[in-house]
């Protein structure tokens, strides 16, 4: 319809593909149908019959031309869908997800960060000596771009910019400690980073948050990181709770270790006493003598004094093991430990026919850890291998408490010539309120690992039917520096 000597149908190709903007997989195919369509009509329209070689070419570019666009915007068109519902997706989980995500712009720290870099510091340590202010200058440039609804909930904030205005303030400065590692974390170059802290919202409550940081490693400028933060507030609340009653059970469970040993107590308090009043009598008549033998004197004395200080320590190490106390870490020597523990249980050891043997490491490296609790699982263990071969029939009898170090952790093994623990019970050995005795409670064991796991140590038992159990307690060391 035109004078035009040119291919004028191929310019369908601009409606194709200004139809990417409105219509949708299947209308495009029509349009594209369509618009090859009328290239054919104005063909046939211009030439009739006749046939030009020259004239079907352009036909043919034009055809081409049209159906390879549709195509291409058929499969351009696909792809966008398929961006549209991973966006959708993608922020449905954003804003629905239970955990709080902050989208953050940190293109501020970074300028901040290389421009030190740039001017030969050499560290964040470096940067903190120069200007200890940095921390809350790096929290004042970073921006909030984006937050998920969980996070406003969980800050109490009605809208993004409320919350991007309010959050530097809401890092005290009790936990700053804490953003210098995140800082060098930064400036290391690390691509995530995870840690705990505490912020008080803007009502007051304090909040333990466990935080992830993200850095995409396609965005160098950091211009996008994703923080998601989970509130463990209620966790720890609940951890604590629970160590309170763990701490709680095992003073009961200590209390009635030493209701089973009240013979021994006062077998271990009366002899020291008896003596005393011996050395006391014995003093008496060597003053009421005509001619005093002061020397027999000073000696009953001494022996009074010593008599009394061996009393005094057994009471001392049954108040340590009875009294109600929080933990309280120090500095232990598990070979003290043990040997006081052995000296309350002697009397058990001598009635039941034992043989206790030693083998002691020496200058075995200290420990630390509450000396109460550590002395509590080497009485159960005692007092379970001196019950152990109490109740076998005959055969020997013996004790071994032995001690020594290997690699960062110092061993204490108990180990004894009883009956043995069937491989039955001992696969349920450490469970709460599994016993094997009619009378016991089943928690003298749970709570020795739980005691141990809580100094970072462990405990193990092995044991053959008729050739006695060995328990081997492992706690790490404290290493010296230097």
């Amino acid at each position: 319809m035109t004078t035009f000597d040119i291919a004028i149908a191929v310019l369908y190709v601009v409606v194709v593909l200004m139809s990417l903007n409105f219509a949708n997989q299947t209308q495009l195919v029509a349009i594209g149908a369509g618009c090859m369509g009328l290239t054919l009509l104005s063909f046939l329209l211009s030439h009739g019959l006749e046939l030009p070689a020259e004239s079907i070419g352009r036909c043919f570019v034009s055809l081409a031309a049209t159906g390879i666009t549709t195509f291409l915007a058929f499969r351009v068109k696909a792809a966008i869908g398929i961006l549209e519902d991973s966006e959708q997706r993608y922020r449905s989980i954003f804003l629905a997800t239970g955990v709080g995500i902050l989208q953050m712009d940190f293109s501020g720290l970074k300028t901040a960060i290389d421009k030190y870099k740039t001017e030969g510091v050499q560290s964040i340590e470096d940067i903190e000596n120069l200007d200890s202010g940095f921390v809350r200058k790096a929290l004042r440039s970073i921006k909030l771009i984006n937050a998920n609804n969980t996070a406003l909930n969980m800050f109490n904030m009605p809208d993004i910019d409320r919350l991007g205005t309010l959050l530097p303030a809401l890092v005290s400065s009790e936990v700053e400690r804490k953003v210098w590692n995140f800082l060098a974390s930064i400036w290391a170059g690390n691509h995530s980073y995870e840690a705990e802290t505490v912020i008080r919202t803007s009502q007051g409550r304090q909040l333990i948050f466990l935080y992830n940081v993200a850095v995409p490693p396609d965005r160098p400028t950091l211009d996008m990181v994703l923080i998601s933060i989970m509130d463990v507030t209620a966790r720890r609340e609940a951890e604590n709770e629970l160590d309170v009653a763990r701490s709680q059970l095992a003073h009961v469970t200590r209390i009635a270790t030493l209701g089973e040993l009240t013979v021994s107590i006062a077998h271990e308090l009366n002899q020291p006493l008896a003596a005393v009043v011996t050395n006391g009598g014995a003093g008496l008549r060597w003053l009421r003598r005509d001619v005093p033998d002061l020397k027999k004197v000073e000696s009953s004395i001494e022996g009074m004094v010593a008599d009394a200080t061996r009393a005094s320590e057994v009471i001392k190490h049954l108040r340590g093991l009875s009294v109600k106390s929080s933990p309280n870490s120090v500095n232990v020597n598990l070979n003290e430990v043990a040997g006081e523990t052995v000296a309350l249980l002697q009397r058990e050891i001598d009635v039941n026919q034992v043989t206790s043997r030693f083998d002691l490491a020496d200058h075995l490296p200290e420990i630390h850890g509450d000396r109460v609790q550590l002395q509590q699982v080497v009485l159960n263990l005692i007092l379970n291998a001196i019950q152990a071969m109490a109740h076998a029939p005959g055969g020997r009898r013996e004790l071994l408490v032995k001690s020594f170090s290997e690699e960062a952790a110092v061993v204490l093994r108990i180990q004894d010539t009883g009956p043995g623990i069937p491989p039955e019970v001992r696969d349920r050995l450490f469970d709460p309120f599994y016993t094997t005795k009619p009378d016991g409670m089943g928690m003298g064991l749970s709570i020795c690992r739980s005691i141990l796991t809580a100094h970072g140590g462990s405990i193990n038992a092995t044991s053959e039917p008729g050739a006695g159990t060995t328990f081997e307690v492992t706690i790490p060391f404290i290493k010296e520096v230097g």
